[in-house]
């Protein structure tokens, strides 16, 4: 009964005052109308200087990059002209000196390449003429020895020479064919062809025949060079009989693919060691390294990849998932 007597709390008294900014709003106007009036023209005073300062920097970054992209480009001889002492003056002449020194460099070495391919070719021609009249007379003693009109000592003798003069012989004949790549002389004499029918002489002119099971279809016609086609075929199946192993199955299959045609090489042997895989193209390349003599001359697959690309097509390698190497030959179907 004593709270409800108790009278209510008045409300809180709230009173409002009222300025006028007038005054302040206008001299903030002033304030920013001054400060355009003076920032504007010194912003346009320093446009030009900055510009000028800017291209004097930018210029010299500008030559020095388009001459990297020309040296890039093979073009050895660009220069680039230096003025001032600053740093990138500094720059401009370190790039020339390099310039000039990679370009010397790259004259030396292109000469003694060149030097180097025409002894190889030079050699080898040189040899050739010894060479056949070698292999005429060891042609003469085999019929000799397999006339049995030798001894068995001397027979035994006269097979290893003739053994070697024919590894020889094939020897000069492939640097002979890699110097014509190298000289830019390598040309093709295109003919179109029924493939089945030349992988099948390939096969039978080496009696290679009855070891390779064949899987082309007939009446696949290709436009190319035959006697390179041949010399591609007899290393790719030669070198999957010799690595292959003793026991080894080699394959050849051949499918048309959009654009051209696939060739497959391939055997149920050990396959290549991951090591030599990205090599095995490169010359003078053999599958086991510690066997500084054997019967191939390491040529044999470069002189193939040579031919495929000379071709337009590709020629790659790889291991087969159960085992065994693939060697795969893709050709365009006509030509270059």
């Amino acid at each position: 009964m004593q709270d409800a007597a108790r009278p209510a709390a008045r409300p809180p008294l709230v009173v409002f005052a009222s300025f006028s900014l007038a005054a302040q709003q206008r001299d903030v106007d002033s304030l920013v109308t001054a400060a355009r009036a003076g920032a504007l023209p010194v912003v346009l005073a320093a446009i030009l200087p900055a510009l000028l300062a800017a291209g004097s920097v930018l210029r010299p970054v500008r030559r020095l990059r388009s001459a990297t992209e020309s040296m890039a480009a093979g073009e050895l001889d660009t220069r680039i002209t230096v003025t001032g002492d600053d740093e990138l003056a500094d720059l401009g002449r370190t790039f020339n000196t390099m310039a000039a020194t990679l370009q010397r460099d790259t004259a030396v070495l292109r000469d003694m390449e060149s030097r180097a391919r025409r002894f190889a070719a030079d050699v080898s021609h040189e040899l050739r003429t010894p060479l056949a009249a070698m292999t005429a007379v060891t042609g003469l003693l085999d019929e000799d020895v397999a006339a049995g009109r030798m001894p068995p000592e001397t027979a035994e003798a006269v097979g290893l020479v003739a053994d070697e003069t024919r590894r020889l012989a094939r020897l000069v004949d492939d640097l002979m064919e890699v110097s014509r790549f190298d000289a830019g002389a390598a040309v093709l004499t295109l003919d179109e062809v029924d493939l089945a029918q030349l992988v099948r002489k390939t096969l039978a002119l080496r009696h290679w025949q009855a070891r390779v099971p064949v899987d082309v279809p007939e009446g696949l016609r290709v436009r190319l060079d035959p006697r390179r086609m041949d010399v591609i075929l007899a290393n790719l199946v030669g070198n999957a009989l010799r690595h292959g192993g003793p026991a080894a199955t080699v394959r050849l299959r051949a499918r048309a693919v959009p654009g051209g045609v696939a060739l497959t090489v391939t055997d149920d042997g050990p396959g290549i060691a991951a090591g030599l895989l990205p090599y095995v193209f490169d010359r003078f390349t053999k599958g086991d390294a510690a066997r500084t003599r054997s019967e191939g001359s390491g040529l044999g697959l470069a002189i193939a990849y040579e031919n495929a690309r000379l071709h337009g097509g590709t020629l790659s390698a790889a291991n087969a998932p159960d085992g065994g190497a693939v060697f795969t030959l893709t050709l365009p179907w006509n030509g270059p």
